[in-house]
């Protein structure tokens, strides 16, 4: 029984450092709406916090704790609209693998020619088109 019992706290201090390091440190995904003409961004992404609505020089962010196994990933999606947000683009908005550091900073910006890209403070490079399959090659 003694065994059972140092397993299972073994066990439940595995699942919770799993769920994430944010004593240590927090990621954070920010989309950021750069768009023109009034447009709005519908965000989704799947952290679980439903559709948000950003307007024109607003922006959405999230944080979180990585994994303890280097998998935490997180994908969104991005709608300009108001013209029944025809334009769209899928794409993953967080990969663990991205850097080693703890407190990673993505930041996805929204302009009219595509959605940029920076990591950690650099300058944002133009990483998908509008309605775009591909990322783009920089």
């Amino acid at each position: 029984m003694n065994n059972l019992f140092k397993v299972l706290i073994l066990l439940g201090l595995c699942i919770g450092l799993s769920n994430g390091f944010d004593m240590l440190g927090g990621s954070k995904v920010t989309l950021s709406n750069q768009l023109e003409h009034n447009k709005l961004l519908k965000v989704r992404c799947d952290n679980d916090e439903g559709e948000q609505l950003v307007k024109i020089g607003d922006e959405y962010e999230f944080t979180f704790g990585d994994n303890i196994f280097g998998t935490t990933r997180y994908s969104c999606t991005m709608d300009q609209g108001p013209n029944n947000f025809k334009h769209h683009q899928e794409f993953v908005a967080y990969d663990a693998s991205w850097s080693k550091a703890l407190d990673v900073r993505c930041k996805w910006i929204a302009r009219e020619d595509g959605i940029y890209f920076s990591l950690d403070g650099n300058p944002p490079l133009r990483r998908y088109e509008w309605d775009g399959a591909h990322l783009l090659k920089n």
